[in-house]
């Protein structure tokens, strides 16, 4: 069995290079793939992991809408 790795909100925004409260405003806008675990939030860096590579995927599928749009953004 592989260890189980959890790692603090802090930690996780400095290895991300944003601050605690864009880690916060992640959790209650974007699903950011954060748990409380005695009232401490916590987070997996594999589900974070995971959770970015979707960010991303979403960002570029964006992009691609938008440039197959002539650069202009649909509304509608």
């Amino acid at each position: 069995m592989s260890k189980i790795v959890i790692a603090g909100l802090e930690n996780m925004a400095q290895e991300m290079g944003c601050s605690k409260k864009t880690v916060y405003k992640w959790i209650r806008e974007r699903d950011f793939p954060a748990f409380k675990l005695d009232g401490v939030w916590r987070v997996m860096p594999r589900d974070i992991e995971a959770w970015l590579a979707a960010q991303r995927a979403e960002a570029e599928r964006c992009d691609s809408d938008c440039a197959t749009r002539g650069g202009r953004k649909a509304y509608a």
